[in-house]
């Protein structure tokens, strides 16, 4: 497994990542992993660490590239598959391991470049992250897309075959991320039982609508005086989302602990909430769709979801009867979330929630539905 990625991040690229190797391992596979950062420790897998952060470009590049040749060089005559978390960083990986006789399968779970794209990139950058994914679907053998909408582009502006690409959501470890006591987990949190919370879990970012979430919370408050929100994560947004928390008024009703890499403790706050939120922004997501980590592993602890309408969500949650999808709008969601904290609304969703998460989204399941495409 080859794959630009900091595992000194804690967010779901690393998750999505070991999830991954630790679960080719569980399947019997001899595997190696190439990324960045410290040894991730998993029993039965051989670790090798580049150097570099996201920022230090020429750096990065040259040790992921000069680590990558010397592992498929040493392995060559032992390892068959070669599994490649796309980027375009990592074409030298394509190109050799095809050279070698690998047969390869690349994940995928963004396109941010290409017609439609509507972000401010360089030109240049932008021709040569298409031109390193055409070449990427003409080498490989096999494309795990996490989205329909993701697979869709690979096989519209990239001419990828479309019976190479299987769509694969993120998953969740269901045995880890399983229904807890709230009170139990309340009490590890030292927060009040006599409060009802509401949760969101992710990097303050710019495809986060916080405006939805802030304005609907606002909403709730006014309603439900024993409502409280909790925002768990960090990022470039959380000045802006500090200073609209005191514009709204609900400073003394909204907690923000920051970022917790602490995974027993991310579990405790699933657990100790009632209403778990997912708010993607509709402009940025609306082309490759979502699917994110944070929601399985909402679902798997058995907890209600309200989520704005995105690609991805109605199929998740509205379809399956585990979460409710509303309007990117304050009104909507703030409606949605005062109905599941009447009476035992929430918990009753909730238990359908778990069901979807062992029936769609357990780690072994979807590992298990990627070996195909190595021919295994």
């Amino acid at each position: 497994m080859i794959c630009d990625v900091d595992l000194r991040e804690a967010n779901a690229t690393r998750v999505h990542t070991l999830e991954v190797a630790r679960g080719f391992a569980a399947e019997g596979l001899d595997v190696d992993l190439l990324c960045r950062g410290p040894d991730p420790e998993i029993p039965g897998i051989r670790y090798v660490g580049a150097v570099g952060t996201d920022h230090q470009r020429i750096r990065r590049l040259a040790s992921l590239n000069a680590q990558t040749v010397r592992l498929l060089w040493r392995r060559r005559t032992t390892a068959r598959r070669l599994y490649v978390r796309h980027n375009w960083t990592i074409l030298v990986a394509l190109i050799l391991g095809r050279a070698l006789g690998y047969r390869i399968v690349t994940q995928v779970d963004d396109v941010p470049y290409g017609r439609g794209y509507e972000l401010d990139i360089p030109l240049a950058g932008d021709y040569a992250k298409r031109a390193a994914t055409l070449i990427m679907g003409q080498l490989v053998h096999g494309v795990v897309a996490v989205t329909p909408q993701i697979k869709g582009l690979l096989v519209e502006l990239f001419k990828v075959r479309p019976e190479r690409v299987e769509v694969l959501p993120n998953g969740v470890d269901v045995e880890f991320f399983q229904p807890l006591h709230r009170v139990d987990a309340l009490a590890r949190l030292g927060l009040d039982p006599g409060l009802r919370y509401i949760l969101f879990v992710g990097e303050f970012a710019h495809w986060v609508d916080f405006d939805t979430i802030l304005g609907s919370f606002a909403v709730v408050a006014q309603k439900r005086p024993d409502a409280r929100l909790i925002l768990v994560g960090d990022g470039f947004e959380r000045a802006r989302v500090g200073r609209r928390i005191r514009e709204l008024g609900i400073d003394d009703c909204v907690t923000t602990p920051g970022a917790v890499r602490d995974r027993e403790k991310i579990r405790d706050y699933v657990a100790a909430s009632t209403v778990a939120l997912a708010a993607h922004r509709r402009d940025h997501c609306v082309r490759i769709g979502v699917s994110p980590v944070k929601v399985a592993e909402y679902l798997a602890m058995g907890r209600a979801v309200v989520a704005i309408d995105v690609p991805g969500l109605p199929e998740t949650l509205g379809q399956t009867g585990a979460g409710r999808v509303v309007s990117p709008d304050p009104a909507a969601m703030s409606a949605a979330i005062v109905d599941l904290l009447e009476d035992d609304r929430a918990d009753q969703l909730g238990v359908r929630a778990r069901g979807v998460a062992e029936e769609r989204f357990a780690w072994p399941m979807i590992v298990r539905r990627t070996l195909p495409l190595f021919g295994i």
